[in-house]
């Protein structure tokens, strides 16, 4: 298990969520999404960063489990991109997009959270990989 690569794919999913959802990027449209304001994000709570990056360290720790072997002509950052990206279009925007419409949320809203994850699962994918030994077998 590479530590150092979990951590890598952790800080990734933050920083892309810092950007993703940064206000001149998709940050305006996903605050009147979630009927927030730029007063209620000021507010800072070190608990919800900090909750935020112990599950992306589950998350790069989940990713992580299967790196280190590899495919035959590919690479390993693509690789990895693969072994994320099924998981996030199969199973967490179906999730993502039901829990949305069962909430009643714009469809604008639902749509860029559920790409935030399907992006940020895939990269943290090709990086977990990439940055893994392959194994010998």
């Amino acid at each position: 298990m590479n530590y150092v690569a979990i951590i890598v794919g952790a800080l990734l999913v933050m920083v892309l969520g810092f950007v993703w959802f940064h206000p001149k990027v998709l940050g305006t449209s996903w605050m009147k999404g979630a009927g927030l304001t730029e007063d209620d994000l000021k507010e800072a709570n070190p608990v919800v960063m900090i909750g935020a990056l112990l599950m992306a360290g589950v998350l790069s720790y989940a990713l992580s489990r299967y790196a280190g072997h590899t495919e035959e002509g590919m690479s390993q950052f693509v690789h990895g991109m693969y072994h994320g990206f099924i998981p996030a279009i199969f199973y967490v925007a179906p999730v993502l997009v039901s829990k949305g419409l069962f909430e009643k949320k714009d469809l604008g809203w639902i749509l860029s959270g559920a790409a935030y994850w399907v992006l940020a699962i895939t990269l943290v994918g090709g990086v977990v990989y990439a940055l893994t030994p392959v194994s010998a077998s």
